[in-house]
């Protein structure tokens, strides 16, 4: 099983969210395959994460990725039921925080900020104030957890171009890590604009796929990434 999961893994993963895909767009009478096969996306990737051989020296903070990947599942599940957004909200909350300790841990704030960092420390405000003027008013008295939200999401993606500062990780920050917060912050901003405007004003057929879509791949590039740097395996 563990050699299974370690070779096949992550076509596992995409299988499950190509299926999760095509059952979106069958409609509501597939909601049952849509449920099972997202709540299977986390655990097959941490599955894929601990089934992976790792040297004796490799470096340290694998539980702070399951952790965030953990958070990642639960968030699924409760966001799920519209009646849970709250609380499924504060799960995501928790991966990003467990990955910018992670992206601290491989490299420390407070070192040398580089160029790239202040140019997207910038942008990312500019595109947090959109999503705030934008939304204000439909989001009531969920503005400042969503703005919470924000900041973490955020901070996170910065670390994560942080953590190119440290020659083992540079490349794969480059490569995975950074992006994938890009696109995991795709896929939140596409959710919240069509949670609190779009499905209200001018519904847009499928629009789940794009937010799963992405989602999918931001996770993906993350684990993709951790298992590179854990195992300490050239790209």
């Amino acid at each position: 099983m563990k050699a299974t999961i370690q070779k096949w893994g992550i076509t596992i993963y995409i299988l499950l969210l190509s299926v999760h895909l095509y059952a979106q767009i069958l409609g509501d009478s597939f909601a049952s395959l849509q449920f099972i096969t997202k709540v299977l996306l986390l655990p097959t990737l941490m599955l894929f994460l601990i089934s992976q051989e790792f040297s004796p020296n490799a470096p340290k903070g694998k539980w702070l990725v399951l952790f965030a990947m953990a958070g990642s599942f639960l968030g699924d599940v409760l966001l799920s039921y519209n009646n849970l957004f709250i609380i499924g909200m504060v799960a995501f909350m928790s991966t990003h925080v467990f990955n910018i300790m992670m992206f601290h841990k491989i490299n420390p704030a407070g070192k040398g900020m580089s160029t790239k960092f202040k140019l997207f420390t910038i942008l990312l405000l500019a595109f947090c104030m959109i999503i705030y003027f934008q939304l204000k008013g439909a989001m009531g008295g969920l503005i400042y957890p969503i703005l919470a939200y924000m900041a973490l999401i955020c901070s996170a993606a910065l670390m994560a171009i942080h953590a190119g500062g440290n020659a083992k990780g540079e490349l794969i920050s480059k490569l995975f890590w950074f992006p994938g917060m890009l696109f995991f912050i795709s896929s939140d901003a596409v959710l919240a604009f069509n949670k609190f405007d779009w499905s209200i004003h001018h519904p847009i057929k499928n629009i789940g796929l794009v937010t799963m879509l992405t989602y999918g791949i931001a996770q993906l590039l993350l684990a993709k990434g951790y298992q590179l740097y854990f195992t300490k395996k050239e790209i």
